[in-house]
């Protein structure tokens, strides 16, 4: 009878122990499909924004041209070749501007450091913020954990610039063999913490997504009217 009542507890224990490992592969399964239709939304806010430029930009100025054009082909004196090889140039530079900040060359090139280095020099024109770049890459890092790093800076670069109207901005990366660290501070109007750790505006939540796609870890520390300062930690043999 004893030795019944035994393995009828350990069929028991076995099915509960079975049971928590089907429950934790369900919301496993959860996690990942979360994720995954983040990061398409990801993808696709992208897309958005892209197409957006492209139309309220380089369509605007090829609209513009092909008008004068038209103007110059009927004989119209008041519009000069000049005019015309002008708005053409502005066309093919902010193409050349939005296809490099869809995938620069120069990170695939020369690897993260140059590339990030292009990124401020293109994020700190007259008139926007002072950008500062502080790096330590001892390692040869990985290609995939390149592009995150550099989403990660150009994503922060954008909100602190765009929405935070920050005037100067503070990028500090360092990476090992096995740790990624990135701190991105600035010294914009910052937000309400709870509206920053929700990720619903300003790109946070494509920001966050990135990183926990590498298993890394995402902070950010900001309170209104005195800026904002986001942290970025990767650990693992993938990194480099």
């Amino acid at each position: 009878m004893t030795h019944d009542t035994d393995i009828a507890m350990l069929v028991e224990q076995l099915n509960e122990k079975q049971k928590q490992i089907s429950q934790q592969l369900h919301s496993g399964n959860e996690q990942m499909r979360g994720l995954a239709k983040r990061v398409w939304r990801v993808q696709e806010n992208e897309r958005k924004q892209i197409a957006r430029e492209l139309h309220d930009g380089v369509g605007q100025l090829l609209t513009a041209l092909i008008n004068q054009l038209q103007q110059l082909q009927k004989g119209d004196a008041n519009i000069g070749l000049d005019e015309s090889i002008e708005l053409a140039r502005q066309a093919l530079s902010d193409t050349r501007v939005i296809s490099r900040l869809m995938r620069p060359r120069i990170l695939d090139d020369l690897g993260l450091v140059p590339a990030l280095e292009w990124l401020v020099r293109i994020m700190s024109e007259p008139g926007k913020a002072k950008v500062e770049l502080h790096h330590q890459v001892d390692t040869l890092l990985e290609s995939d954990t390149q592009t995150l790093a550099f989403r990660v800076v150009q994503e922060a670069l954008t909100n602190a610039i765009k929405h935070a109207q920050a005037e100067l901005i503070t990028v500090n990366v360092i990476a090992t063999d096995s740790l990624l660290m990135i701190k991105i501070k600035d010294d914009g109007i910052g937000m309400q913490l709870t509206t920053a750790e929700s990720s619903q505006g300003f790109g946070l939540g494509a920001m966050r997504d990135r990183v926990v796609a590498f298993g890394g870890q995402l902070t950010i520390n900001t309170q209104p009217q005195q800026g904002c300062e986001i942290k970025v930690l990767v650990t693992g043999k993938g990194i480099s």
